[in-house]
């Protein structure tokens, strides 16, 4: 058995989930330190309750093994981790501290019921072990993923460098060796922090330095921990089975690739500046609620621009039945234009819009009111001519269409539209704006271009329907009442887009799997409400069609079956490349030794 950190992470996450115990909330948070950009909390005590209570355990799991010795090897990697001393119903935390690619870093941490139990675990699970002592913790390094476990009585913390560069370079991926661009992550990240001594004996120069890192952690003042940021610590009060941290700040000071070039009124502007969210699993859903919280500057600015709430009757005019999907937004653009303004960039702005038609940022921003409604329905697939093969036909989606946004000044709207943006390609006829070259209509949307707004749809008879003003949009009940009153909303009927999958055309071992695929999902939806205090709330649901259920036990069956599949195709697989190889080899054995021979 290959002993990778792929294999004891997937472990000790499925043990996690799946036990249910009495526990206190975890004091890991303190190993966290505050410039953390990102934070993933997984409550796994709530999350296996939910699932144990609906009859989803361990077992089953196990059962779904398609082979004898698949689930011998789940049955004993599940022993192994009810005993690696691990509390597997504390909360783990994930967090992600970013910087230039020679010293970012993951942080994966967790609670310790018995520290002997977790270090004879780790001795059997890691080819590398090599116990050694820091203060007032152990560690070891683990060869396979290149990074450190530390521990002392009561948590354990594992590090790995981050190359920011390297989107693939995450936990639990084995990739070959690369010591050499590890040296100089870990001799940057070594700077940073209180180093260790004799850590470098038989180690490499990378996990010296996330040894040194770990010592940091352990040892941080309080003032130094994210637990001091007021963000985090409402999250952390949250009773939920999932948050989510994100430190805006941290992140644009980090260092990171693309924000040393951001200018540095820009970072000022989003100071105090976080956003976190809450997933719960609830039956038939997900829930996700939302937190974004503004720093002084961009407060002031929100409270000046965004208290606009969506025009209900530019989404309700829709005439339709049969609705797939839709986003309405009530923004102000001078938001945009203050926002620009407080970093000092309005100046370049300006001259690239005059040098290419003449207009300023602020003729933009007057021109529109920031009302806009997209919405679309009747999606399909459907059979068109190919492009590029004559007598050919390909299946491409398809769907009626309406885009729609307000004009808010008349004068400031005429001066864009006549400007040398749109030269040649519009011209004035009364008060709307028409194609210059009709012969062109078949290479654009149908379209509206009025001193009242400018409409956009995928056909003329719709956007005449759409214009009139006669037709009436039909939701599912509470959709409508989630726009209503703030700033952003939107909706997207899953089930209907499911339908449109051909499963008659799918493997037939696949189709079973797809059809379940399709009854899952029933719709989403999401809304954001206007700034309260400092934050902005939102929220996303993500409803299921079984509404009977609770929503993570039905994730977990369809992905037992997918598991299934899995295992059923790895063994016709296995099967057919043995019967190839001995097809191969019985033709090569009847060969007659003379014919092999070159004369």
């Amino acid at each position: 058995m290959k002993r990778t950190i792929s294999k004891l992470l997937l472990t000790a996450g499925i043990a996690a989930v799946m036990l249910s115990a009495c526990s206190k909330v975890p004091e890991e948070s303190k190993y966290i330190p505050k410039e953390a950009g990102l934070v993933l909390e997984l409550n796994a005590k709530q999350i296996s309750q939910k699932l144990i209570t609906n009859g989803m355990t361990m077992d089953k799991l196990i059962e779904a093994a398609q082979s004898k010795d698949t689930a011998d090897n789940m049955a004993k990697a599940w022993k192994d981790a009810k005993n690696s001393g691990i509390d597997m119903t504390s909360n783990f935390f994930v967090s992600v501290v970013f910087g230039d690619d020679k010293n970012a870093y993951i942080e994966a941490t967790g609670s310790l019921q018995d520290a002997a139990k977790f270090e004879a675990f780790l001795k059997a699970n890691l080819k590398s072990y090599d116990l050694k002592t820091g203060k007032d913790f152990k560690y070891t390094y683990d060869a396979d993923s290149r990074g450190v476990f530390t521990w002392n009585n009561k948590s354990v913390i594992y590090l790995r460098n981050l190359n920011t560069n390297r989107l693939n370079d995450l936990p639990g991926l084995d990739k070959p060796a690369d010591e050499d661009n590890n040296v100089d992550t870990a001799a940057a990240a070594a700077a940073v922090v209180s180093p260790v001594a004799a850590v470098t004996t038989d180690m490499p120069e990378s996990a010296a330095a996330l040894v040194s890192t770990a010592d940091h952690l352990y040892h941080m003042k309080e003032s130094e921990t994210a637990g001091t940021l007021e963000p985090f610590k409402k999250l952390l009060k949250e009773s939920a089975d999932m948050g989510f941290f994100f430190n805006t700040q941290a992140v644009l000071n980090s260092g990171m690739n693309g924000t040393t070039a951001l200018p540095g009124n820009f970072k000022k502007l989003m100071e105090g500046s976080f956003c976190t969210a809450t997933a719960n699993f609830e039956k038939g859903k997900i829930l996700v609620n939302t937190n974004s919280y503004m720093g002084k500057e961009m407060l002031a600015i929100f409270k000046k621009y965004g208290t606009k709430e969506i025009d209900m009757s530019m989404l309700e005019k829709y005439p339709s039945d049969n609705v797939t999907g839709f986003v309405s937004y009530a923004f102000d653009f001078h938001m945009v234009g203050e926002i620009i303004k407080s970093t000092g960039t309005d100046g370049l702005v300006n001259m690239m819009l005059s040098q290419r038609s003449g207009l300023t940022m602020d003729d933009l921003l007057n021109a529109f009111d920031g009302q806009l409604v997209y919405v679309a329905s009747d999606f399909q697939i459907e059979r068109k001519p190919n492009p590029y093969f004559e007598g050919d036909t390909i299946e491409k989606p398809n769907a009626k269409w309406i885009f729609n946004m307000k004009v808010a000044n008349k004068d400031a709207f005429n001066k864009v539209m006549s400007s040398p943006l749109f030269a040649g390609t519009l011209v004035k006829q009364g008060d709307k704006y028409v194609l210059a070259v009709p012969e062109l209509a078949a290479s654009f949307p149908a379209m509206s271009l009025t001193e009242k707004s400018v409409t956009l749809g995928s056909d003329s008879v719709l956007l005449e329907q759409y214009l009139a003003g006669k037709g009436q949009i039909k939701l599912p009940e509470g959709v409508a009442g989630k726009a209503k009153g703030n700033m952003l909303a939107g909706y997207v009927d899953l089930a209907k887009m499911a339908k449109t999958i051909p499963t008659d055309k799918a493997d037939e071992d696949d189709r079973p799997l797809l059809i379940k695929a399709q009854n899952l999902f029933k719709d989403v939806t999401f809304s954001a409400k206007k700034v309260s205090g400092d934050v902005q709330t939102g929220e996303i649901v993500l409803n299921f069609k079984d509404q009977d259920k609770n929503s993570l036990v039905q994730l977990a069956e369809f992905g037992t079956e997918a598991a299934k599949l899995a295992q059923a195709k790895k063994a016709q697989r296995a099967k057919q490349e043995a019967a190839d190889k001995a097809a191969e080899d019985a033709l090569y054995n009847a060969i007659p030794a003379d014919s092999a021979t070159i004369r």
